[in-house]
């Protein structure tokens, strides 16, 4: 190393220093005293008020519904199983941008669903809880699902994988 040898010394507590005051940070601990000056007061205020727009602004939800849809597709394809993804992305693909608000709502609510309780609907494995009785999406889906989407050769898979931005 040119120029010698640094010594670098790590501390377990971070420090920072503000009008040549040396404090500690203890994050939200209880045990946390806030001793700060007017100028360091003045600055919380400033800051304040524009973490407060700006967080107004991030959670504020356009009024587009097409983002909704956008998003439900997302959520659909992104379910972290890859058998949920790719059955219910492709559906969703296919089918969410012509769904009615009323579809979009029932469409929404099995997609809340855990992704367990999604896949053993979308396979037929258990019986469509009392709640999703007269949901037509679901129904839909089911129906989707049983004709074998997908195709049963490795190809017919890739190629919805592939044309539905799975992959």
């Amino acid at each position: 190393m040119l120029g010698g040898r640094r010594n670098l010394y790590l501390t377990t507590t971070p420090t920072f220093t503000i009008l040549s005051q040396k404090r500690f940070y203890r994050g939200d601990s209880p045990e946390q005293t806030v001793n700060l000056s007017s100028y360091e007061k003045s600055l919380v205020c400033i800051s304040s008020k524009r973490d407060a727009k700006i967080k107004a602004e991030h959670f504020a939800l356009p009024a587009d519904a097409d983002v909704r849809r956008k998003r439900l597709i997302y959520r659909s394809k992104q379910r972290g199983w890859l058998e949920v993804d790719v059955l219910l992305g492709v559906w969703a693909s296919e089918n969410v941008p012509t769904l009615s608000d009323v579809e979009l709502d029932q469409f929404e609510e099995f997609v809340n669903e855990d992704t367990i309780d999604i896949y053993n609907l979308l396979t037929l494995r258990t019986d469509v809880p009392e709640k999703f009785q007269n949901n037509a999406v679901v129904n839909r889906i089911q129906e989707w699902c049983e004709g074998s989407p997908l195709g049963t050769t490795t190809e017919g898979y890739k190629k919805a994988k592939t044309d539905f931005n799975l992959i």
